[in-house]
């Protein structure tokens, strides 16, 4: 990597953003689970939840791969894949990575408490014990003073990648949904999500790509 080069915990931003929508007078409602949308006189007015349906000016979809669950029974249909991967996290003695390794056979970085976080795709065995002593092997092979490696955590994330590998950003036809789905999207995340929320304040942004837009998979019939 070059010097500049830097790595963010996806976790803790998400957790500093949340942190200052409430320091905002922002209102959270976690943990929610949302069925579906709310409709009057055929028109989607909000979201419907477990605990109570909420109306609202414009709903936004950003929660990946459970986007096209969500759009059943909506109308629209987006072609979004879900892509494993293995995330490892491991408790590391000292601190052996400056900023990110990317390799043929490792990917790691240091959390901000110390730990070593590692990323592998999900393999075709499916066999993930498999990939987890693969991977600390060749961490331990390859970076001196990380022996012995402590397994803290082992997860299988679900990537969201649309089918074309774009972004897909903007609104679904009339209605109140607001789509803004990506890979990498902690990557995309500070640029489009500057200019989403221009958008959804201002209205059309042209800085957002035209290849972007929802509307070249809905007009296509997907």
């Amino acid at each position: 990597m070059r010097r500049r080069d830097g790595a963010v915990d996806p976790q803790d931003v998400t957790q500093r953003l949340l942190e200052c929508v409430r320091s905002w007078g922002g209102e959270l409602l976690l943990g929610r689970t949302v069925s579906g949308f709310l409709r009057e006189d055929g028109q989607i007015i909000g979201i419907v939840t477990e605990e109570g349906a909420i109306a609202a000016d414009r709903v936004v979809l950003a929660c990946g791969t459970g986007i096209s669950a969500l759009l059943d029974g909506s109308g629209f249909s987006l072609p979004i894949e879900a892509s494993p991967a293995i995330l490892l996290r491991y408790h590391a003695a000292a601190q052996v990575v400056n900023t990110l390794i990317a390799g043929d056979d490792i990917e790691v970085r240091h959390a901000q408490n110390g730990d070593l976080l590692a990323a592998e795709d999900y393999p075709a065995h499916g066999d993930e014990n498999r990939v987890e002593g693969e991977a600390q092997s060749a961490i331990e092979g390859r970076l001196s003073g990380t022996a012995p490696l402590q397994l803290q955590a082992c997860a299988v994330g679900m990537r969201p990648r649309p089918r074309d590998g774009y972004p897909i950003v903007g609104p679904l036809g009339a209605t109140c949904l607001y789509v803004a789905v990506m890979h990498p999207a902690v990557m995309c995340a500070p640029t489009l999500g500057r200019l989403i929320g221009d958008e959804l304040l201002h209205g059309v942004n042209p800085a957002i790509p035209h290849a972007y837009r929802p509307a070249r998979f809905i007009n296509d019939g997907v």
